[in-house]
């Protein structure tokens, strides 16, 4: 299960940087994309499943970081691929509706002033598009070191706890020492109790 999902995780990243830098917005290739991805999470659900049904605790800890490490891998590539998507679409919808602006007034006067505000338009575009793409980056990686910040602070909890548990089993077990020993005290208080009365009726009787 890792083993594949490390290869598909691979696969994802190769196919995320290669639609990053095409210039196409192919719906089989974002259609593929899709499907790995969701792939890729019911992998990582399976294999969290089965580390946390391992019985060795160095073996499940190691399986669970892992797949809190992949399925974080996973939530970057698809706010990447989807960041990616929603830019291609605007950059499309632009171009078209830029073609037809050009289209319409191809005929008409002043074409050179036209040509010169639709390019600062596109500038004002782009600059905008890299602005927002930057503002969710930074929301993506304060979304991951939270999200690892968090998984630190269970680690730490759970840890305190099989600590504390231990203390308590230690605890018990002292527990039920002592209450063992005082019952055997009070058995012996009372029969030494009874072999004094014994002594002392045998005491009186034969010398009194």
């Amino acid at each position: 299960e890792y083993n594949a999902a490390q290869r598909l995780l691979h696969k994802l990243k190769k196919g995320v940087s290669e639609f990053e830098l095409s210039s196409s917005n192919s719906e089989v290739v974002v259609a593929s994309i899709a499907q790995d991805l969701q792939t890729l999470s019911k992998g990582v659900t399976e294999y969290r499943i089965l580390g946390r049904q391992e019985s060795n605790e160095r073996k499940r800890k190691m399986m669970l970081d892992r797949a809190s490490s992949m399925a974080d891998d996973h939530e970057l590539l698809k706010r990447r691929f989807e960041k990616l998507k929603l830019r291609k679409t605007q950059q499309e919808t632009y171009t078209q509706e830029r073609g037809e602006l050009l289209h319409r007034n191809s005929g008409a006067a002043g074409t050179g002033q036209l040509d010169t505000a639709i390019e600062m338009d596109e500038d004002a575009f782009w600059n905008r598009s890299e602005r927002a793409l930057d503002g969710y980056i930074a929301q993506g990686v304060a979304s991951l070191e939270s999200l690892r910040e968090q998984r630190g602070l269970l680690q730490n909890a759970r840890q305190r706890i099989l600590n504390a548990d231990s203390t308590l089993g230690l605890s018990r077990s002292v527990i039920t020492y002592i209450n063992r020993r005082t019952t055997q005290d009070k058995v012996f208080l009372v029969a030494g109790m009874i072999v004094t009365c014994i002594g002392i009726y045998f005491i009186v009787h034969y010398f009194g």
